[in-house]
């Protein structure tokens, strides 16, 4: 828990404060500061990009063997994203806010693909059921049995 002191402005005016998170589904609150309730609570979404971390700084680690030789692939800002049609997971440059790109961590440690569910009104605290979502997932057992290179793809939990 963060706590930091706070000054008001306008000492004379009334002490409320108004909270805001930005964004697609941006959601606020009036919190009156001379009666703070635990009850009011600000939701929003946490959405993460999946990202091929060397084309967005060129830098690599030196025991990792180098993906491409094009220079132009150290700033091509990759990012996992699903095709609508076959729903196969590729690589794409990242378009900030676009939903085949974007996805969630669920408590349960899995990757919910956000551009597969149903869009969610972020103003309501309701969790999503876990079988509302595809997550990330690799096609077979290849990679485990064998340790071959396996596409990435779309399942059910």
């Amino acid at each position: 828990l963060t706590s930091l002191d706070y000054a008001w402005d306008e000492p004379i005016l009334p002490p409320f404060i108004m909270l805001t998170v930005k964004g697609a589904g941006s959601s606020e609150i009036i919190c009156s500061m001379n009666d703070f309730q635990d009850s009011k609570q600000l939701y929003y979404e946490n959405f993460i990009y999946i990202a091929a971390t060397y084309t967005f700084s060129g830098l690599q680690e030196p025991s990792v063997r180098p993906v491409a030789s094009n220079k132009n692939a150290a700033y091509a800002e990759l990012v996992l994203d699903v095709s609508p049609k076959t729903q196969r997971v590729v690589l794409k440059k990242k378009e900030p806010g676009k939903r085949s790109q974007l996805w969630r961590m669920m408590g349960t440690g899995m990757l919910c693909h956000e551009g597969s569910s149903v869009p969610h009104n972020p103003h309501k605290p309701s969790p999503r059921p876990v079988d509302s979502c595809m997550i990330l997932d690799i096609a077979g057992l290849a990679a485990v049995t064998d340790n071959r290179y396996e596409p990435l793809m779309l399942r059910k939990p």
